[in-house]
């Protein structure tokens, strides 16, 4: 017994030896995380895309073609998610000046309240999206606070029918995300050196000239992170298009979830959903091409 505890160290460092071992374990869990949380699901996923639809949502394991070729010769489908990039796209512009703003802010800002600000911007994630989202109806509607506001001010005679609009939906979708923005901006900010300010201003740089040329490229970091995060959750909402948008809003999300619950037809909502996956991670490579991280993330960290 003993000589075999004694030769278990001998055995594990031949183990660890081998350069395959070492690349499998070297990231850790996350690698495992990755592999069940992402590639297992979406595997799962390119299966049933491939398949043909039975009867009551059963799904007949028999390759086919059949869903990806409907989708490419259906113009519906493909409106349906530059629809959804579109708004994405609005959703991260409109999200991008005040989370930035608010970002700025609260990284520049000594008061001893930046704690207590930072925590309200987080605060709305103690609530359920689902509740959050609720919410607007009520601020929104025809006898919601907004329009009982305005009329009782007398901007307005009559109420604002905004809800059940694109409008109610991008603006829902919009200060829903804006903690996405703000954060990673605000971590960027934060991080940078209050002397290379100053030193910018005692050789003669106005104010406007110091944040562009020494804190906007520090912050680049956050922006891009922030961009990301925005875009990614905004073009693929679900809750928001379906319960603040109007009959012309469509996004992608919702499709997939009516074709999955309501048509019972599980191979091609699949199929829809590894197509927008591609598309999604097509533009993240587009972008990283053309922002190009590392350099970013260099000029945020190298000075």
């Amino acid at each position: 017994m003993s000589a075999e505890r004694s030769r278990l160290p001998a055995l594990k460092d031949r183990v660890m030896e081998n350069d395959w071992v070492r690349f499998a374990i070297s990231p850790g869990l996350g690698l495992g995380w990755v592999v069940l949380l992402l590639f297992l699901p979406m595997t799962v996923i390119l299966a049933i895309s491939f398949s043909v639809p039975g009867d009551f949502g059963n799904v007949i394991y028999e390759f086919t073609l059949e869903n990806y070729r409907r989708f490419w010769e259906s113009a519906v489908y493909k409106n349906i998610i530059l629809e959804s990039l579109f708004y994405g796209v609005v959703v991260t512009a409109l999200a991008l000046p005040f989370g930035y703003t608010a970002g700025y802010f609260l990284g520049r800002s000594k008061t001893d309240w930046k704690w207590i600000l930072l925590g309200l911007v987080v605060l709305q994630y103690w609530v359920p999206f689902i509740i959050r989202t609720y919410a607007w109806i009520i601020i929104l509607s025809n006898n919601g606070v907004l329009n009982q506001l305005l009329m009782g001010v007398g901007l307005l005679d009559a109420p604002l029918d905004i809800m059940y609009t694109t409008y109610s939906m991008v603006l829902g979708l919009t200060v829903s995300l804006l903690p996405f923005m703000i954060l990673p901006v605000y971590v960027s900010v934060s991080t940078i050196d209050e002397d290379q300010i100053h030193a910018a201003k005692t050789l003669g740089a106005t104010d406007f000239r110091a944040f562009r040329e020494i804190t906007l490229p520090q912050s680049l970091p956050g922006i891009v992170s922030g961009v990301l995060f925005v875009f990614i959750i905004g073009a693929g909402a679900f809750l928001a298009p379906t319960l603040l948008g109007g009959p012309d809003t469509r996004m992608i999300a919702p499709v997939i979830e009516t074709v999955f619950i309501l048509d019972f037809n599980w191979p091609f909502a699949a199929a829809l959903s590894v197509i927008y996956f591609g598309v999604i991670g097509l533009l993240l490579y587009l972008f990283t091409r053309r922002v190009d991280l590392e350099e970013a993330l260099d000029t945020g960290g190298a000075v």
